[in-house]
């Protein structure tokens, strides 16, 4: 989210009545919400990282995005869009939340003019990331698949280290990674060991860096390329 707003919005959602809303610890792989439950509050990301997700036949994983700090769900129930969740939500890390009912949050939010605006920054922001990760699902070949899924990441997900390094804000397994770009964990692997190779990336166990000027030049001819990295 830019840096501009950020914080504001932050500090608005965070200030709910504490006697209308629970802040609470979550524990890593805890399932807050599962596919077609019907809700009973909206959530509101503090710390951590929450993964998105649906089963898919073969009971596959299949994953949606995530949802980080700042980020609040299940966004389509909370305005009022459907009656249940489309997704499983999982704690992907240990969290903290903050959970209220609907009608307070919305509320609040309409008592903070400047959080509706905010809102529309947020909202645009992931929109251009699912937009991101449609044209990275498109993609037939596995390379150019997770070449994309990578820009993805960079510009919803990372933080600036320096130059151009950009460092993924939670842990991602190779299998996660293959989940979310619709790809075995071994081709992933594969695929992840070349652009290694090239520059593209570096990793250590589930941490990932992801080298901005190197990504670009392979997507030079794409017209993402000049999509602004949000910080």
């Amino acid at each position: 989210m830019p840096p501009q707003w950020y914080d504001r919005y932050m500090e608005a959602l965070a200030s709910l009545p504490l006697d209308k809303s629970t802040t609470r610890s979550i524990k890593k792989r805890t399932i807050l919400l599962y596919q077609g439950e019907v809700p009973r509050q909206a959530y509101l990301v503090q710390k951590g990282a929450v993964k998105v997700y649906r089963l898919g036949r073969n009971g596959e994983e299949q994953i949606i995005g995530f949802r980080m700090p700042g980020d609040v769900f299940p966004e389509t129930w909370i305005f009022g869009r459907i009656s249940s969740a489309l997704y499983y939500y999982e704690a992907l890390e240990d969290c903290e939340i903050i959970t209220a009912e609907r009608t307070v949050l919305r509320e609040h939010i309409r008592l903070h003019p400047e959080v509706e605006a905010d809102l529309l920054d947020y909202f645009i922001n992931s929109h251009t990331t699912q937009l991101l990760q449609i044209t990275a699902l498109e993609q037939s070949r596995a390379a150019d698949k997770l070449l994309l899924m990578l820009y993805y990441l960079l510009f919803g997900y990372t933080k600036k280290l320096h130059d151009q390094q950009y460092e993924l804000k939670f842990h991602l397994t190779h299998t996660t990674l293959g989940n979310l770009t619709g790809l075995t964990r071994e081709t992933t692997s594969v695929e992840l060991g070349k652009l290694r190779k090239k520059g593209i990336v570096s990793y250590t166990g589930t941490q990932f860096i992801i080298h901005k000027d190197a990504l670009l030049s392979h997507l030079s001819k794409e017209s993402f390329s000049d999509v602004q990295i949000a910080p």
